[in-house]
């Protein structure tokens, strides 16, 4: 059969919904994706991780987790709750000693859980709950490889709070209502503050990385040339295939697999990353190449 695709593209400023695709087909299937589709987000809730991690250092007092922060990368079995759990990272690559940043850009698996345990792994759920998820994921080390369930639309109004310096932007699909000539009042949700200016932009730094040599560096090759962020996502058994990225004025998450959850065989970066940057090189032709300010202290 023909895998299924959800994309959503919103302004990470506003939480402006500017592009919307349910599926491949409506005529095919009505299924509303971005919406309904619960699904394992795998890779692409790692920069919430570091995120927490981060987060845990500046409100602990210390200076000594960045982007440049060591941790082993090597197979490894982390215990909790009397049991023991190994992770193994894609195609079995280790690095060794690694930094958080180079982590982060190929996605390695074990060092992420590195990184949950700096920050603790109940900070970590705590950290995802307040952005408002259906689901909250349990404080166990898996949480670190987005062993749970959320929807295309849920990541892309959390990861507006990289863009947005640490504020959420809750997404809306209506610009404004008239009723006989007269503008209404929409009531829109106000953003909400969930972490640090400086902190968050750490990650987006981390995320450039991705895009410039890490995971996604395919997109470059294939000539997107604008200042950019994002992450590759890949579940187990290769179900699920994410690729979500932003630059300050448009953020875009794709989603590619089976309703059925059938193994789509294709990682992130081979299902999802050409189909955004094929939107990205359309939306952005003819805009500045805009970039990520630092805020004050980095």
């Amino acid at each position: 059969g023909q895998a299924q695709i959800a994309l959503v593209a919103v302004d990470p400023r506003s939480g402006d919904i500017l592009a919307y695709i349910g599926g491949r087909s409506y005529g095919q299937s009505q299924f509303n994706r971005p919406v309904n589709a619960r699904r394992q987000p795998g890779s692409v809730f790692k920069p919430f991780v570091y995120l927490a991690a981060f987060e845990a250092a500046a409100a602990d007092g210390r200076t000594d987790v960045t982007p440049a922060t060591l941790v082993n990368d090597e197979q490894s079995t982390f215990a909790f709750d009397e049991e023991g759990w190994t992770p193994r990272n894609y195609e079995d690559e280790y690095d060794g000693i690694i930094t958080l940043r180079r982590a982060l850009a190929q996605s390695r698996n074990v060092a992420t859980v590195r990184a949950a345990e700096l920050a603790g792994f109940e900070r970590v759920a705590g950290l995802w709950k307040r952005f408002g998820s259906s689901m909250a994921p349990k404080p166990y080390p898996s949480i670190a490889l987005g062993v749970f369930e959320a929807t295309p639309m849920e990541i892309a109004a959390a990861y507006t709070v990289f863009a947005g310096g640490g504020e959420v932007h809750p997404l809306r699909a209506i610009a404004r209502l008239e009723s006989g000539g007269d503008e209404l009042p929409l009531g829109a949700a106000a953003p909400a503050r969930i972490a640090r200016a400086d902190t968050t932009f750490l990650v987006t730094s981390m995320l450039r990385s991705v895009i410039n040599e890490g995971t996604a560096a395919s997109a470059r090759g294939m000539g997107f040339s604008h200042d950019a962020a994002g992450k590759t996502g890949t579940t187990n058994d290769l179900r699920d295939a994410w690729f979500v990225g932003f630059t300050p004025e448009l953020l875009t998450v794709v989603w590619v697999g089976f309703d059925d959850n059938q193994p789509v065989t294709l990682s992130g970066s081979q299902a999802a990353l050409p189909i955004w940057t094929r939107f990205m090189m359309a939306a952005l032709a003819g805009r500045p190449n805009a970039s990520f300010t630092a805020p004050s202290g980095v």
